[in-house]
């Protein structure tokens, strides 16, 4: 598992019994100077990180989730260009090296599932930021899978809205009362699932583990 310091997503590696690997974070934070604010555009740590993590073992199966500490919702007229950045073109960037990492050390005939949290669409005011880069990620998801695919790779996606949810959701009510699905449980469930044989013909596909809050 590549992924994001967090107690939840180092629980997700247990429950997986996966190897976990963090990911670095954005070296700025809300609370730092004007002038340290520049430097979410060095993405040196970002280089070292992925030079030293694309030598090793192949692995059958691999799960990268890029997640912030934290989140806060904000109007988008509100966001500075620099808020912006650290929230979105970092995280981007992060999931650019996590998931070049995943693709070259999966072994043929493996799978890569990136978990990728994603507002809902009825709920996805003051997550512009967020929004966006989950759908960056949904296409690199589908073009790595069309150029890993000869091997036999199958690389997916999951989303969840767990951490972005509102308090008190708009009408229609999502379809399953447990909404937005606990992260130890309806999360880990779906990628435990896309990790397994039983979806062998599925690859470039995006599931959201959102309790039916998406659909199509």
């Amino acid at each position: 598992m590549i992924a994001s310091p967090l107690d939840a997503l180092r629980e997700m590696a247990k429950a997986l019994d996966a190897e976990f690997t963090a990911v670095p974070s954005c070296p700025v934070t809300s609370g730092s100077s004007a002038g340290a604010d520049a430097l979410w555009h060095d993405a040196s740590a970002l280089d070292a990180w992925r030079a030293e993590h694309l030598v090793g073992a192949p692995r059958a199966a691999i799960v990268v989730a890029v997640w912030p500490e934290q989140h806060v919702s904000t109007p988008f007229t509100d966001i500075s260009p620099t808020d912006f950045a650290r929230r979105s073109e970092w995280p981007f960037a992060a999931w650019c090296a996590a998931l070049g990492v995943a693709a070259s050390r999966c072994a043929d005939g493996g799978a890569v599932v990136a978990l990728t949290e994603r507002p809902s669409p009825l709920d996805c005011a003051g997550w512009a930021p967020e929004s966006g880069a989950a759908d960056a990620v949904e296409a690199l998801v589908r073009s790595l899978a069309r150029s890993e695919g000869h091997r036999g790779v199958r690389i997916n996606g999951i989303t969840t809205p767990a951490r972005l949810a509102p308090d008190h959701t708009v009408a229609p009510l999502p379809s399953l009362p447990s909404f937005p699905g606990r992260i130890e449980h309806e999360v880990t469930e779906a990628v435990a699932m896309l990790l397994g044989p039983g979806v062998a013909g599925v690859t470039g596909t995006i599931i959201h583990a959102d309790c039916g809050r998406s659909w199509r």
